[in-house]
Order: C-alpha cells, then structure tokens, then sequence
C-alpha cells in the first residue's frame, strides 16, 4: 500500500489535526505583521518535513509493500492540538486466498481464526480482512522516543503482532458463513459459553437495523477476545452446525 493509512479504533483511521493560529488583536501593527507572516511560515515548514518523510516512507513502500510504519508528528512543530501518531502501510491487509491470510495470521500473537473443521460441502474461501492495531496504541512509545532522540517528526518500521478485527468469509451461492474475532475490553469479558441470536430474533430486537447487517449469529468468548460465527438469513445451519464449527474454529 502505497498512501498513508490513518486509524483509529472506532473508523481503523485517524486524522492528523492542524490547530487553528490565534493572534493577539491588540499588538501594534508591525508586530501583528511580522507574527501573521511568521507562523504561517512555520506551519509550511512543519507541513514539508511531514511530506518528505511520508514520501520517505511511500518509496520504502513501494520496495516493500507489505511492511508497516507508525510517524509521530509532534503537535509543538505543527501548532496543532490532534493526533501526533499515524499509521503507514500494510496496516490493514484483505486477502482472497486462506493460504495468504494463514501467511500473516500464523504470525499473529493472540488467538485467531481458522479454517475450521466440517464446514459444509460446497463452502470455499471467498475473502479475509485483518485490521491491525491503532496507531493510539503506538502514541505514548513513538513520543517517548522521538524525545529521546531529540526529534519533532519520528517514524520507525512496525511488525505487528496484535489485531482489532479478522475477518474470514465461506461462501456457497448465495450463502456465507463468516468467522470473525475482535479485540475486546476487560469490562466486556463476562459472557459464559455461546450466545446464538437468529435473524429473525435480531430483526426484531433492532427493527430499524438495514438488511445488509441482520444474520444469524454464534457469539463467544474466548483467551480474552470475542468470537462470532455469522450466516446470512434462510441459511440452513442450524445452532449445533456453528457450535461444531466454533469449536475448531480458533488457533489458540
């Protein structure tokens, strides 16, 4: 991936925020001048160093595409008052072989999904997604240490370990089956054994919710992240079916 990536938990993206230049009104004029000129002069200035070293990091990508970077861009040299870590390559990968996706997820230091054991005759890989982590998490670290190198801009090379989201989806016709896992928060660990909330029951639970977001769900915890088998509405598994595939359907 060759354009800067920007991720947040929430959108898997974050923007880099510019703060807004304030002036004291009541200076003399030729103070007011010199200030007015000055700061947009040292806010171009922050905008070219944040520009060659994203086209530092983009021709590195375009050598080595699957890597990852985070930058840290202090808000002392931009004036601004945002975000000062950003995201930079591979960070979000899709993949549409289960070979591919096992090539990154076998890397992965947390449990994971996988092809699982008996799915039903017909089902064959038709896409996977892996979101990595966010570039939050990242903020402390990259402060600490573009301080200590004594550096207002500071990217380094990433080899993420940790995800927010993985995705794999089996289809058959019309019909999918769709494993996923997601990070989860200490206070959400309390579930016990399976949830399994049909279409009909989301439906009605969410009567507002579009067509595109009902499914037929199999939900649980496990090793600290939340696990969910999904299929879409009319698909014949039953509860036992996905229980069956749960259970083979996580690389601890």
């Amino acid at each position: 991936m060759k354009t800067r990536v920007k991720v947040t938990i929430a959108a898997l993206s974050s923007v880099l925020l510019l703060g807004s230049m304030n002036f004291a009104a009541e200076a003399a004029p030729s103070k007011s001048v010199k200030t007015v000129a000055a700061k947009p002069q040292a806010v171009n200035k922050a905008e070219q160093l944040e520009k060659e070293e994203i086209a530092r990091i983009n021709k590195l990508l375009e050598e080595n595409p699957d890597d990852s970077y985070m930058v840290y861009v202090s808000n002392e040299l931009t004036k601004g008052k945002g975000l000062e870590t950003f995201a930079m390559g591979n960070i979000s990968p899709e993949y549409t072989t289960y070979e591919d996706y096992w090539i990154k997820a076998s890397t992965l230091k947390e449990p994971i999904p996988k092809q699982p054991d008996g799915l039903p005759e017909g089902y064959s890989f038709a896409e996977g997604k892996i979101i990595g982590p966010n570039s939050g998490n990242y903020q402390k670290e990259m402060k600490a240490e573009a301080k200590k190198l004594g550096k207002q801009i500071y990217s380094k090379k990433i080899n993420w370990t940790t995800t927010n989201l993985i995705t794999l989806k089996y289809k058959n016709g019309d019909n999918y089956i769709q494993l996923q896992s997601t990070r989860l928060d200490a206070k959400d660990n309390k579930q016990k054994g399976y949830t399994y909330l049909t279409a009909e029951e989301m439906k009605k639970k969410n009567p507002k919710i579009s067509a595109e977001f009902i499914s037929t769900t199999l939900s649980w915890i496990e090793n600290d992240k939340a696990f969910a088998i999904t299929t879409n509405p009319g698909n014949p598994s039953t509860k036992d079916d996905l229980i069956k595939l749960a259970k083979t359907a996580v690389k601890k």
